[in-house]
């Protein structure tokens, strides 16, 4: 079970998460690039912390990017603590990885002989969310305007 690196534009942010996910026919998942805010200035009482701290999250220099699959076959997204033990076992190489072989794959009875759905396994491992999704073809990826009004972010 080699999981791949999915290359896209978001291989160079250091941190991602899930802005949305729409599903229907096709599935949209929105990905977004975590960006440090400005220090904080007040701590919580009894928090040390060595150096400055800082928030992080979607701020107005943060980059979008809205990855589709057409038709996929199935979904799981997991909160990152209840996966920790699984993601520990298949050793992904990227933030956003992808196999033809994998276990998830071969819980399901794929009639390969008809070719017409070749199984690809695509696992987003972000700060707050691990997203399994199982689809045919390579997704469409392409970034999208981020409309951060700077309301509750810091710049």
């Amino acid at each position: 079970m080699a999981f791949e690196k999915f290359e896209g534009p978001f291989a160079d942010a250091e941190m991602l998460g899930c802005r949305d996910v729409f599903c229907g026919e096709r599935l949209m998942l929105d990905l977004f690039e975590y960006q440090r805010g400005a220090p904080l200035e007040d701590r919580p009482p009894g928090t040390e912390t060595a150096g400055e701290a800082y928030l992080i999250g979607l701020t107005e220099s943060s980059r979008i990017w809205r990855i589709t699959f057409e038709r996929p076959f199935a979904v799981r997204i997991h909160d990152q603590n209840l996966e920790s033990k699984n993601k520990a076992k298949i050793n992904l190489p990227a933030r956003c990885s992808f196999s033809e072989q994998s276990e998830w794959i071969s819980e399901f009875a794929f009639d390969q002989r008809l070719g017409i759905f070749t199984p690809t396994h695509y696992i987003f491992d972000l700060i707050d969310n691990f997203i399994e999704i199982m689809g045919d073809d390579s997704p469409t990826v392409e970034e999208i305007q981020n409309e951060t009004t700077g309301e509750g972010t810091e710049k």
